[in-house]
């Protein structure tokens, strides 16, 4: 009891504390999120006067075509109905390119083409410039390479990078708002969990910690009385 004591009760302390660092680390970034998207939207130009933590999460407007290179990111649940999370590029009047996450399609609609759209055609576009972090899981290293659309489990910078060949890919991804040309189902947000989810497994996790140290004592001293009869 004593070897099962020491091995496992600062593993749960750690997960615990782990657990809130990621609620803290959560919460700073909806805290951002907030903030500057209730700011004023900043025109294509303002990106390089402003620091990353003025333009992630601010709202942006940009003008220039999409470009016949479409992901559809797999996997993507969405009110019980699988689906695709639909990715294009997109290069503005200044030459350029982003990468524009236009919302979630049912695997049915995005089999007929509903969701396409013309690639000749200047528009107006406006979303909410975020990080390019790492959409979605891929268990392998498999990527399809085919013609466009690709289907992937997964979407990275440096992979979106090669496929757009000698363009320079935006470090980051628009989230295209509702109103705009190619939106579809909105389903981003900043996180996948909430920071009171992280709150809510570091009381699990001190819990079961606490559980383990009533149950020391209480066989420690349970021995002792029976070494004394």
């Amino acid at each position: 009891m004593a070897l099962f004591f020491i091995f496992f009760f600062p593993i749960l302390l750690y997960l615990g504390a782990w657990q809130v660092q990621r609620g803290i680390e959560k919460n700073a970034m909806w805290d951002l999120h907030d903030l500057n998207k209730s700011l004023p939207p900043m025109e294509e130009t303002e990106m390089s006067l402003l620091a990353k933590e003025k333009r992630d999460y601010r709202n942006i407007t940009l003008t220039g075509k999409y470009l016949p290179k479409t992901y559809f990111l797999d996997n993507r649940i969405y009110r019980q109905t699988a689906g695709y999370e639909v990715f294009s590029a997109f290069k503005s009047e200044s030459q350029q390119l982003f990468l524009i996450n236009r919302g979630w399609v049912s695997k049915e609609e995005a089999g007929e083409n509903s969701f396409d759209i013309g690639t000749e055609k200047t528009v107006f576009i406006q979303g909410l410039y975020t990080p390019f972090k790492r959409f979605g899981l891929s268990l392998s290293n498999y990527f399809q390479t085919y013609e466009w659309p690709k289907v992937v489990q997964e979407l990275d910078y440096e992979q979106a990078s090669l496929d757009m060949g000698n363009e320079t890919l935006h470090e980051a991804v628009i989230q295209l708002s509702a109103g705009s040309m190619g939106a579809l189902e909105p389903v981003w947000s900043p996180t996948s969990f909430k920071p009171s989810r992280h709150y809510g497994y570091a009381v699990q996790w001190w819990g079961l910690a606490l559980v383990l140290v009533t149950s020391f004592i209480y066989f420690g001293f349970k021995r002792g009385s029976n070494e004394n009869i």
